[in-house]
């Protein structure tokens, strides 16, 4: 609650007092002192919570997480976990538009790619082919030039979020790990799933209600479902529920993970090979205890 509270106290004094001077309780020199004295005690408590983040960030590298991940959680420490949130996957949108460009990402086996049916390469190309022809109508069209100048930035940062999505969907295919799998859909979702909490894997395309390209949590079924081209490819069914990733935080926790793949056999064998691995491993090491699954 306290970490809150000075998350938002600046802008909230601030506020207040405006509102003071211009009620005529407080003179602006005394308004501009107060805030001074204020700042300032903020700025050094700010000083200590980016100390807090930078240790965060190490902390949660040396676990493990990945660097993105490990930055939003440090974020957390400095500001409300949604908006952390959404800085992240700003950042991360930025790295996929990178790789992409750079060509940077060379896939492996282990890597399972999933945009063959997705719209989103075709609304890249329409994107770039009519954003002149919307650029030149906001010229010709809005008398005000600073609205002209403000609309052209949004079109533009709309230009390089569509592109940066397509690029996501390349540089972040489904994964097999020598830990789990990892289930994304692009930046915006993801699952990791460990193999021992993988019960089952099957090749069963299904034809997804309402054909969106986006992750549907069906909590009636405990299940999610991530589509594209309206359909799904692959079944996992978990032992204990787990939540997807979103861009705004975490889905409900879900039993069974309806996946699109280009390739869902390869995937389903995969999978099986690293289950069967896991399985064995303890009667190769001569472990007399029981496996369950």
């Amino acid at each position: 609650m306290l970490q809150r509270a000075l998350k938002w106290s600046l802008p909230i004094l601030i506020v207040i007092e405006i509102v003071l001077v211009r009620a005529g309780w407080l003179s602006f020199g005394q308004a501009v002192a107060v805030v001074v004295i204020v700042e300032g005690a903020l700025t050094l408590v700010a000083g200590l919570q980016a100390i807090r983040a930078v240790r965060r960030f190490r902390h949660q590298r040396s676990q493990g997480q990945s660097g993105v991940e490990a930055f939003e959680d440090a974020l957390t420490v400095m500001m409300p976990q949604r908006l952390a949130r959404l800085v992240a996957l700003e950042l991360r949108l930025w790295i996929c538009l990178g790789r992409w460009l750079l060509r940077r990402y060379r896939p492996d086996e282990r890597d399972f790619s999933y945009r063959k049916r997705s719209i989103v390469g075709a609304l890249v190309i329409l994107v770039i082919l009519t954003a002149p022809v919307e650029i030149l109508i906001l010229e010709l069209l809005i008398p005000w030039a600073w609205l002209r100048w403000v609309l052209l930035a949004l079109t533009i940062y709309g230009i390089i979020w569509i592109i940066g999505l397509y690029a996501s969907l390349v540089v972040l295919p489904h994964r097999v790990t020598d830990d789990g799998l990892w289930i994304r859909y692009g930046l915006l979702n993801e699952a990791f799933i460990p193999f021992p909490e993988i019960a089952g894997i099957e090749h069963a395309p299904r034809k997804v209600p309402e054909g969106r390209d986006e992750l549907r949590v069906v909590e009636g079924e405990r299940a999610a479902y991530l589509p594209v081209g309206g359909r799904t490819d692959v079944t996992i069914t978990l032992r204990h529920p787990a939540p997807f990733r979103t861009a705004f935080g975490q889905s409900p926790p879900v039993d069974t993970v309806h996946v699109a793949v280009d390739e869902p056999q390869r995937l389903c064998d995969a999978v099986r090979s690293r289950l069967e691995l896991e399985l064995s491993g303890p009667v190769a090491r001569g472990d007399t205890h029981p496996v369950d699954g």
